[in-house]
């Protein structure tokens, strides 16, 4: 079942649809003009190549309002922080820009990430908490037009002020919709003074693409909620009970093991410390300590860069 705003679609080579009929997604193979508040948008229609994804290249909400388009040509779209260059464009049902991707490459066998990043180049942004330029994978904003996260290109960093303090940055950061800071992804560990003492962000093998999910979170007001961390956190009860909470080891992908970090996460008087991966593994156990009723000491865990081969013999790689 087309609807009002899909009816007009030519050229369409396959598609998918809801349970209830209304067009889902399609690929199309002929020009159209998708008319958007940001201007009229030409969907992908062309021969793709070896470096574009071979997706569909327009897909709906139910109410056939356009949710993504993947783009002809690289397009200039206004937004209220200045004009990108995107690949990719998605919304909210409302029309409102829901985030933009100056690039929309597949990485395979074909076309590497190093070739896909020779393409990116590098936007100046202005902040209360910084100014940098850099090269980014995307930026997501709030319905209002607000910026929501700003993702970073694989290996960009950037140093801005947080709650904090000033920190180097990799991967991204979150706002919250008054501009102020939600979450970083730290570039290196970074000391922080926490209700139970100094302790080591990081995570070494954060998701890299995507900056809504980092691993220092803070509140509106700014106050630490949670970080993440490969420190070793002993913690002594009053009662004398004496507990000592560490990385832990599990199958890796391209390890045979890989080390998993622990999270904390605090609230008024307490903080619960356990698995990082608690949600992908499920035999996680997180702890709460009332934190007036323990004394935590902190010592510096492994931060070491672990190598992935076992013969070094002929490999100048580590070195």
């Amino acid at each position: 079942m087309l609807t009002v705003e899909t009816s007009g679609l030519k050229g369409i080579t396959s598609f998918t649809t809801y349970d209830s009929g209304e067009l889902k997604d399609c690929k199309l193979e002929e020009y159209n003009l998708i008319h958007t508040r940001y201007g009229d948008l030409v969907p992908q229609y062309g021969d793709p190549g070896f470096r574009r994804k071979q997706l569909a290249v327009l897909s709906f909400y139910k109410s056939g309002k356009v949710k993504n388009i993947s783009l002809e040509q690289q397009t200039e779209i206004s937004t209220p922080i200045g004009t990108f260059p995107a690949e990719l464009v998605t919304f909210f049902e409302d029309g409102s820009i829901n985030s933009l991707f100056p690039l929309n490459g597949q990485i395979s066998g074909f076309w590497s990430e190093e070739e896909e990043g020779e393409l990116a180049q590098k936007f100046h942004f202005s902040f209360p908490f910084g100014e940098f330029y850099a090269k980014i994978i995307g930026l997501r904003f709030y319905p209002d037009g607000k910026v929501r996260s700003l993702i970073l290109w694989p290996n960009e960093r950037i140093i801005i002020d947080t709650p904090a303090g000033k920190m180097p940055v990799r991967i991204g950061f979150k706002l919250f919709e008054d501009g102020s800071i939600e979450s970083v992804e730290p570039a290196e560990p970074f000391p922080i003074e926490t209700p139970i003492g100094s302790i080591n962000a990081y995570d070494a093998d954060a998701l890299g693409i995507d900056a809504d999910k980092n691993s220092m979170c803070f509140d509106e007001r700014g106050k630490l909620i949670s970080l993440t961390t490969f420190d070793i956190i002993t913690v002594r009860k009053k009662t004398g009970e004496k507990e000592i909470i560490f990385p832990t080891l599990r199958p890796g992908l391209t390890t045979e093991f890989e080390k998993v970090p622990i999270k904390l996460i605090f609230d008024d008087d307490t903080v619960s410390i356990g698995d990082a991966r608690a949600n992908d593994y499920n035999d996680a156990k997180t702890a709460n300590y009332k934190i007036a009723e323990c004394a935590f000491l902190i010592m510096r865990g492994d931060y070491m860069e672990t190598k992935s081969c076992d013969d070094c013999s002929s490999c100048q790689g580590c070195i």
